[in-house]
C-alpha cells in the first residue's frame, strides 16, 4: 500500500536557510524538510520542538531522519551561470593580461588539448568534482568544439550527478588554426551533441539532470550564418543559449567591426534568434540602457562574473541598475578569468564589486545569497524546479558545517544562526561543505562511496 511515509526517502531535521524573495531570507529553526523517492520536497514542517518529531514523522522511519547539530544548517545547492571546464586546468593563471590577449596565450592552446578523449577525460573529472565540492549543484557549462570532449563531459556530469546545461562551444572565424571549425562541421557536431544528450537522456530511470545548450563562444568567432544556423537549433530543440556579452571595451569595439548592420552588440544576438526568455549572457559590463532594456523586453539573463571581471580588468557591472529593472541576474565563477571555481567566492567578488562602483547602493546579504541561488535558477529558467525549499520543487542543497574539521570558520558563544550563516558566506569554503544533494540524492565524487545517479 502507498502511503506518505513509504514515499519518503529522507527526512532533515535542524535549520533549514533559504531565500523567500532578493529582500528576505528565511531562518527556519527546527524544522522538518521531507524528501520524497523522486528527490522533490515533499512537505516542510516548521518550529517542531524535539517532543513533537515522533508525532510529525507520520510514520517515517526515524533511521530516514538526519538530524543536525547546532552549527549545521540546510542551504539551496550554489547555482554557477557561467563556467568554463577546460579552463579548469590552468585555473589562477594569466591574469595580468586583458581579455582577448588572454585567450590567445592561454585559452586557446589549452583548449585545443581536448582534441584527445583521454585528455579531455581527466581533466574535466577532476574541473566537475571541484565545481561539486563547491557546492555547486547546477552549472552551465562551456566545453570546446570537440564532439567527443563533449560528450566525455556529458558522461562525467552523469556519473557525479550534478544538473547542468551543457555546451559544444561553436567558432568558424577570428580563431587560431588549431582550434577552429566550418559552419557545416560546427552545425553538425552542434546537432549531433543535442543528439546525443537526448540520447543518453532517454535511458535513465530518473528525470534528467543534464540539458544541451547551444553556445556561440561570443559573436567574434561566429560568422553570420553559422549564429543564423545555431538560432535555428535552438527553436527546432528549444533549447537554452549561452554566450559572452559585453565583458571588454575591445571586444566590443570589434565585434561592431564585423556586425555593423546591428545597432548594439546585444543586438547581434537578436538579430539572429539567440536572444530569448532562455539565453544566458555572461559578463554585460558595459551595457547601453536600450542593451539593458532589450534583455529585459525577451526575457534573457545575465550571468555577474565579478572576480573574472577583476582579474582580466575588464571592468565592473552595473548590478544594482540590472535588479532595478528586474533584469534575471545569476552569479558565475568563469573559471579560468575567474580564479576560483567556487560560488562563494563569486558572491564575494559581487559584493567588492558593488562596493566599489557605488558605496551607498551595494548589494546586500540577502542580495547576494538570492543571486547564488534563487537568482541563479531564474537565469536557468528552474525557478519552478530548484533554488529554494518550496514544496514541490527538487532537493538541490547543501549541508553546511561551520565547526567541520579544519573549518575556516571559527564560532563562537554569542553567534546566533544568523551569524554562522554569514561567516559562512564570506569565510567558509568547501571544507564547510558537509554534503551535497542533487534531486535528492546525495552526489558522487570520484574515490567517494556514496550511489550516483545512474
Amino acid at each position: 500500500m502507498h502511503t506518505f511515509a513509504s514515499s519518503i526517502s529522507k527526512v532533515f531535521y535542524g535549520t533549514l536557510i533559504h531565500s523567500l524573495s532578493i529582500k528576505e531570507i528565511e531562518y527556519i529553526r527546527q524544522g522538518l524538510l521531507f524528501i520524497d523517492d523522486e528527490g522533490k520536497i515533499a512537505k516542510l514542517v516548521k518550529n517542531v520542538p524535539e517532543d513533537r518529531v515522533e508525532a510529525e514523522l507520520e510514520g517515517v522511519d526515524e533511521d530516514r531522519v538526519v538530524r543536525l547539530n547546532d552549527d549545521q544548517f540546510i542551504i539551496p545547492g550554489f547555482i554557477d551561470t557561467h563556467i568554463h571546464a577546460p579552463q579548469y586546468t590552468f585555473c589562477g593563471n594569466g591574469h595580468d593580461l586583458p581579455l582577448l590577449e588572454w585567450l590567445d596565450t592561454y585559452t586557446f592552446p589549452r583548449e585545443s588539448k581536448f582534441a584527445d578523449k583521454e585528455y579531455a577525460h581527466k581533466l574535466y573529472t577532476k574541473s566537475v568534482a571541484r565545481s561539486l565540492r563547491n557546492g555547486t549543484t547546477s552549472a552551465c557549462w562551456f566545453a570546446t568544439i570537440h564532439l567527443d570532449a563533449c560528450k566525455e563531459l556529458v558522461n562525467i556530469i552523469q556519473e557525479q550527478g550534478q544538473r547542468a546545461y551543457v555546451g559544444k562551444v561553436n567558432m568558424n572565424q577570428n580563431s587560431p588554426d588549431f582550434l577552429i571549425e566550418t559552419t557545416e562541421s560546427s552545425v553538425r557536431d552542434t546537432r549531433a551533441f543535442i543528439e546525443y544528450v537526448n540520447k543518453t537522456n532517454a535511458q535513465l530511470n530518473h528525470k534528467p539532470l543534464i540539458t544541451p545548450i547551444i553556445t556561440p563562444r561570443f559573436a567574434i568567432s561566429c560568422t553570420s550564418d553559422l549564429l543564423t544556423e545555431l538560432g535555428k537549433l535552438a527553436k527546432e530543440y528549444n533549447l537554452p543559449i549561452q554566450s559572452h556579452l559585453c565583458e571588454n571595451m575591445n571586444e566590443i569595439g570589434f565585434t561592431m567591426s564585423l556586425f555593423p548592420q546591428s545597432v548594439n552588440y546585444t543586438a547581434v544576438y537578436a538579430d539572429h534568434g539567440l536572444l530569448n526568455d532562455r539565453t544566458i549572457m555572461a559578463h554585460c559590463v558595459h551595457m547601453k540602457d536600450e542593451e539593458l532594456d532589450l534583455m529585459k523586453e525577451k526575457n534573457a539573463g545575465i550571468s555577474h562574473c565579478a572576480n573574472s571581471n577583476f582579474n582580466l580588468k575588464s571592468g565592473m557591472a552595473d548590478v544594482r541598475k540590472m535588479i532595478n529593472k528586474d533584469i534575471k541576474v545569476g552569479l558565475g565563477t568563469d573559471v579560468a578569468g575567474g580564479y576560483s571555481p567556487s560560488i562563494l567566492e563569486a558572491l564575494r567578488a559581487s559584493r567588492s564589486c558593488s562596493v566599489a562602483r557605488n558605496a551607498d547602493t551595494t548589494l546586500l546579504v540577502t542580495e547576494l545569497f538570492y543571486l547564488a541561488t534563487m537568482g541563479g535558477a531564474r537565469v536557468m529558467e528552474l525557478q519552478d524546479t530548484i533554488g529554494n525549499f518550496q514544496i514541490g520543487k527538487e532537493f538541490d542543497a547543501i549541508l553546511v558545517n561551520t565547526s567541520a574539521d579544519n573549518s575556516p570558520v571559527d564560532v563562537f558563544d554569542h553567534d546566533s544562526i544568523e551569524t554562522k550563516f554569514e561567516k559562512y558566506l564570506f569565510v567558509g569554503d568547501d571544507r564547510n561543505n558537509e554534503k551535497i544533494y542533487v534531486q535528492g540524492k546525495e552526489v558522487r565524487l570520484p574515490d567517494s562511496k556514496v550511489a550516483s545517479h545512474k
